[in-house]
């Protein structure tokens, strides 16, 4: 009987929550998608926060220039 609990509990342990591998696998997962992200993407963004720039330092010289 005792044994029997014993198997249990181990069995138990074993299937509960995730492993360190697993979550190793997750985090690895999500680095390979934003790589792949920012390398799709990296450029559109850099020339969108270029536009913005520029315009900010428009207005900001018009401002002075009051």
């Amino acid at each position: 009987m005792l044994k029997n609990l014993m198997a249990r509990k181990t069995q138990m342990t074993r299937e509960t929550g995730a492993s360190m591998t697993e979550y190793i696998i997750i985090v690895a997962l999500v680095a390979i998608f934003l790589i792949g992200a920012v390398g799709l993407f990296g450029d559109k963004v850099k020339g969108l926060f270029g536009t913005s720039t520029t315009k900010l330092n428009q207005v900001q010289s018009k401002m002075n220039s009051r």
